[in-house]
């Protein structure tokens, strides 16, 4: 049976899958992802995958992607990526064609293929991570624009954001802001039993112990999850509103704190979104866990290169 490799390149590790045409996880690997050197890692990792079934390979990659030329024109937390030519780098080494993509695209093609995506046509993924990406899938395919709904205005005078403006709603609504607005609270000398973490020092605090001790009841933590909700609620408004799609699927990391802000999340839809576009909308967990940057790498390869295979079907 045919088959297809898809890697995600993230700034702490990289993953690489071999998928078959139908979807199954052949051979799968994870290593953190080096500061220097990339190139030859990821050439190293290859060489262990491809074999005579391999029809390509698909690359998802944090960043803004230049589809033509395959390679990232902005990548912040890979920037040995930034301008490097890595289709035609890898395509020439090993023979084959490959394909290169934004991270957050990729996840959205996974749960178009395989996951909670399967039964629309037009839906938007967030990947809620450290930061915020999106993609989207608009009549059955997927959308190559920007797609960076982590960089949408909700609060014009707001916080600053990593991309050099302000008030985005990565900076309201990520990993990194809810870290940032729990340390906000406890600077204020607030009480939380988020003040025994680290040793004390809760300049160390990272989401998931924010989300432990949301689950032992700190009604701190509690809301910093609420406000989270709260905020990506706002943003979804503004997709639902402009993009009237089926379907909000929410993947990445935070998603395991899905009980802690998805209420506050679905009062914001049903409270502002026009409703017309939103009366029948659903809000929905991604099915695709850790492979799901691989599995949809993988999966763009067989829709480029085997239309029946980008349906899972052989």
């Amino acid at each position: 049976m045919k088959n297809a490799i898809g890697i995600d390149v993230g700034g702490t590790n990289i993953k690489i899958a071999r998928v078959s045409m139908n979807g199954e996880v052949i051979q799968k690997d994870m290593v953190n992802t080096p500061s220097s050197g990339l190139k030859d890692a990821l050439s190293s990792m290859l060489k262990g995958f491809i074999d005579k079934d391999v029809i390509g390979v698909g690359i998802g990659i944090a960043g803004v992607i230049d589809r033509k030329a395959g390679q990232a024109v902005k990548s912040p937390n890979i920037p040995e990526l930034t301008d490097f030519p890595i289709r035609e780098t890898l395509s020439k080494e090993f023979s084959m064609p490959v394909i290169v993509e934004n991270d957050a695209s990729v996840y959205a093609w996974g749960e178009k293929w395989l996951g909670a995506g399967r039964d629309f046509e037009n839906f938007i993924l967030l990947t809620l991570g450290t930061g915020i990406g999106g993609g989207i899938i608009y009549n059955g395919g997927l959308f190559t624009g920007a797609a960076e709904v982590g960089h949408m205005v909700i609060e014009p005078q707001g916080l600053p954001c990593s991309c050099g403006s302000y008030g985005c709603l990565e900076s309201y609504a990520s990993g990194r802001a809810i870290v940032n607005r729990a340390v906000g609270e406890l600077e204020k000398n607030n009480k939380s039993i988020l003040k025994e973490c680290c040793e004390g020092n809760f300049y160390k605090l990272t989401s998931e112990d924010i989300y432990k001790a949301a689950l032992d009841g700190d009604s701190l933590s509690r809301e910093v999850f609420r406000e989270t909700g709260r905020y990506l609620g706002l943003g979804i408004v503004n997709l639902i509103n402009i993009f009237s799609p089926e379907a909000i699927i929410l993947g990445g990391g935070l998603i395991g704190a899905w009980d802690l802000f998805i209420e506050e999340l679905k009062k914001e839809v049903t409270k502002r979104a026009f409703l017309p576009f939103s009366q029948n909308i659903k809000i929905l967990p991604a099915a695709l866990k850790e492979d799901a940057g691989p599995i949809g790498a993988a999966g763009l390869v067989f829709k480029t290169f085997g239309s029946e295979a980008s349906h899972g079907s052989q």
